[in-house]
């Protein structure tokens, strides 16, 4: 609390104190004003009982010595000036609906009117916390509107893969295009993707019984997998980019070993709790191979719908360029938008199960529950998110484009501010994906809508500084690159799979469409782990004595992290 309060709102100081005694539950401090402190500001006092939060009073100059209202001392003096550890039974959160901004540290430091309309928004969730407890008997649905716009753009899509799918092989022969067969492409792309599932099944299953393995493996693939391209393009000749390649995996290498190194045994302790609970249901990994199976079949229908609009715009002679990047524009609106729902479907039954176990609530139906949940009552609210970040992605796809036509046209300005602009987008994009996942642990625990359950995620979190933990995360780290190494072996399969069938020419294509799939299994099994590890955090936020009474060590590293941040 000392560093995050000096650094943002007024310089930290040792005390030329006098202290008078008052009354046994408080006592007066004789201080000086700090340099930069303006009067009604807050900042922290070192006393006797330690760091404790005071107002300059109005009127007030720094260097003036001004007489304190504070906690009495304890009985053991502390040593002025020092920064002391956090006493026994010291809180480190407060409670929403007393939120302040001199009791929240998060709100130190920004602009006064800012700060009330955050701390109003802490308090409203903290109502509706308190309205909405978890697991409620009785759920109404949630956005409906959003699940009818998704069915009506599922059938869209459906309809669009019907129409076209059927004519694609006639007209790429008529257009001259050396591409496979869509059947043999299928066929090479659905090995890779088998076996890219099986791989997922496997590193899901490894989780439980050698955790460590499991993350040590997931931080350090992708810096090896750099390496080995680096020497695959030196052994073809290619000098200057296998240099780069390997000096870029030589580099995350590096920061793994030493940045990384001291977080890596806590995430450990997280992968293991949340594999735990993974051990106790396992039917989740069946939940994961459906999603799977269901955005990768929602990728083939967008596909082929996609394919087949374009060879028709092609057909026509009269096309026109912007109709058809109209439809372009479109289709991948769509597609987005149904990746995003399958994927945030099955981390909202994730949710929870984990949050069935956190409050030890339905157990034996937890999943069943769970599941329906997110087909049912919440699934508005699952459309409703997924379409924001698919919104999102695409205009920072139109953006992208719209750059790249600027920087073929040699138009320096235009392209300097769409690069700008595209990298606010891609930053709003990243912020919605991040956010909506920890809003997602309400959706699936209280059946609130989508917006509440961002309310209330901003509350809870905000006063139970669990920012202070999540910065010692690597999960997203774990289960990107526990990904990648799914999406490694469908492209293995799918390539060895095309060559055998029709050689180089499949082979490539069978690559690419198993590097996909098993991207998409990948992720959609090892978010197991990522679902498991943001609703115990943020249910923890809100309640941590379940947490303590299931997981007492977990719930002290919890608390200590906090401390060692508040204090340092």
């Amino acid at each position: 609390l000392a560093q995050a309060l000096s650094a943002r709102s007024s310089p930290f100081f040792r005390a030329r104190s006098c202290f008078l005694a008052s009354a046994s539950s408080a006592m007066q401090v004789e201080a000086e004003v700090p340099a930069g402190v303006a009067p009604g500001s807050t900042f922290m006092l070192q006393t006797p009982g330690g760091l404790v939060p005071v107002q300059a009073p109005l009127g007030a100059v720094p260097g003036q010595r001004v007489l304190f209202d504070v906690p009495a001392a304890p009985a053991q003096p502390v040593v002025m000036g020092a920064v002391v550890a956090q006493p026994a039974g010291r809180t480190y959160r407060v409670d929403p609906l007393d939120a302040r901004m001199d009791n929240l540290p998060l709100l130190q430091g920004i602009p006064v009117k800012q700060a009330e309309r955050k701390v109003e928004e802490i308090h409203k969730g903290a109502l509706l916390a308190r309205e909405r407890p978890p697991f409620p008997e009785s759920r109404p649905l949630q956005d409906v509107a959003w699940a009818a716009a998704f069915v009506l753009a599922v059938a869209a899509a459906v309809f669009g893969a019907v129409w076209f799918s059927a004519g694609i092989e006639e007209t790429t022969d008529e257009l001259g295009n050396d591409l496979p067969a869509v059947r043999l492409m299928a066929a090479a792309g659905s090995a890779g993707g088998a076996a890219s599932i099986i791989a997922a099944l496997a590193f899901a299953c490894l989780a439980q019984r050698a955790p460590a393995c499991v993350v040590w493996t997931s931080l350090i693939f992708g810096p090896t997998l750099w390496i080995a391209g680096g020497l695959a393009l030196l052994a073809i000749g290619s000098v200057l980019m296998g240099v780069i390649c390997i000096g870029v995996g030589a580099l995350g290498l590096f920061s793994v070993f030493t940045c990384f190194r001291s977080l890596i045994p806590f995430m450990i302790k997280i992968v293991q709790a949340v594999s735990g609970v993974l051990r106790e249901n396992p039917m989740l990994l069946v939940v994961s191979v459906i999603g799977s199976l269901l955005s990768i079949a929602w990728s083939l229908t967008c596909g082929l719908a996609m394919m087949g609009a374009r060879a028709s715009l092609q057909r026509k002679k009269d096309n026109e360029e912007e109709p058809g990047y109209l439809v372009f524009v479109l289709a991948l609106l769509i597609f987005l938008w149904g990746a995003q729902v399958c994927y945030n479907a099955c981390h909202v039954t994730y949710c929870g199960v984990f949050g069935r176990w956190y409050f030890n609530k339905d157990q034996g139906t937890a999943l069943r529950k769970s599941l329906r949940v997110s087909m049912t009552s919440s699934f508005g609210s699952v459309c409703f998110g997924s379409f924001l970040i698919a919104a999102v992605r695409v205009v920072q796809v139109v953006v992208q484009q719209a750059r790249m036509n600027a920087q073929q046209d040699r138009n320096m300005i235009c392209c300097v501010v769409l690069l700008l602009l595209e990298c606010v987008v891609s930053c709003i994009g990243d912020i919605l994906e991040y956010f909506s996942e920890w809003a997602y642990v309400q959706v699936a625990v209280r059946g609130v809508s989508f917006i509440e359950a961002a309310r209330i995620t901003y509350s809870m979190m905000t006063c139970s500084n669990v920012d202070y933990i999540v910065q010692d995360l690597l999960i997203n780290s774990v289960v990107s690159l526990g990904a990648l190494l799914c999406g490694a072996v469908g492209a293995a399969v799918g390539a060895a799979a095309g060559f055998a069938m029709q050689g180089c020419d499949l082979a490539i294509a069978g690559a690419v469409i198993g590097l996909f799939a098993g991207l998409i299994a990948g992720g959609t099994s090892m978010g197991i782990l990522s679902s498991g590890t943001k609703t115990i955090l943020a249910l923890w936020a809100e309640d941590p004595e379940p947490l303590r009474r299931a997981r007492p060590d977990m719930h002290s590293e919890f608390e200590q992290r906090i401390l060692g941040k508040l204090t340092e």
